[in-house]
């Protein structure tokens, strides 16, 4: 890569994030993740915490997609962390929300919707009318299969 060739640590770090987003996009979760992985080691010896945050979402994302949770909340919360001390308020929301679907994979649907509870606030109070939206179609599905699980509770307990 050029950017490694120039020593400009900063660029070679914007390399491997797009790198693994085309790697994401084309469904090669293992060279995405990968790339993310290099990003993430020069994001942090750099002190870029915005970006280092970023890589930590972005394979949030991909370790969801893989169906690795566990790693996905892990990388997932250390973003909010991040997004949380640096007040990145535009990236929160996001977080938020990849948590609480992350949460309602791993079935803990209380919790998945107190997380889009948590985005759909924030979207409000920064005025994100898009963000806002999306995050009702979530909580709606979220509260849906909530709601499901409980009738679904009552009905066993009901007929044993």
């Amino acid at each position: 890569m050029i950017q490694k060739e120039m020593g400009n640590r900063k660029g070679e770090a914007a390399s491997y994030t797009s790198l693994g987003s085309v790697y994401q996009s084309l469904g090669e979760y293992g060279k995405a993740r990968e790339h993310l992985e290099k990003s993430l080691v020069i994001q942090k010896e750099n002190g870029d915490r915005q970006g280092e945050a970023a890589s930590y979402k972005s394979l949030g994302s991909v370790y969801q997609i893989l169906g690795e949770y566990k790693n996905a909340r892990e990388n997932l919360e250390k973003s909010l962390v991040i997004q949380k001390k640096i007040g990145d308020r535009q990236e929160e929301p996001a977080s938020y929300t990849n948590l609480g679907i992350v949460f309602e994979l791993l079935g803990e649907y209380e919790k998945a919707r107190e997380y889009l509870e948590k985005s759909l606030v924030i979207q409000k109070k920064i005025g994100d009318r898009k963000g806002e939206a999306a995050s009702y179609t979530t909580l709606e599905l979220c509260i849906n299969q909530l709601s499901n699980m409980r009738r679904l509770d009552n009905i066993m307990r009901n007929h044993l």
